[in-house]
């Protein structure tokens, strides 16, 4: 269950990717294949909606070409 206080951090979490994928040029498609994510798991966690697991941050720090650390920086 999210709770508000989660709910706030993955929709900040969400902004903070979707400015790092915007700042690497790549569509939330793209990311997708590259994290090897299902079709719609970006958007979904940029728009707060989704609570990704660990190995899911690790793809998408990957499939963007930086380290969880900045991943996570926010």
């Amino acid at each position: 269950m999210i709770n508000n206080r989660n709910k706030d951090t993955l929709i900040l979490f969400g902004k903070q990717l979707r400015k790092l994928r915007l700042e690497k040029k790549i569509s939330q498609e793209e990311l997708n294949f590259k994290a090897e994510l299902s079709k719609n798991m970006v958007g979904l966690i940029e728009r707060g909606e989704v609570n990704p697991t660990l190995s899911t941050l690790e793809n998408l720090a990957l499939g963007l070409g930086i380290s969880l650390k900045e991943l996570v920086d926010f």
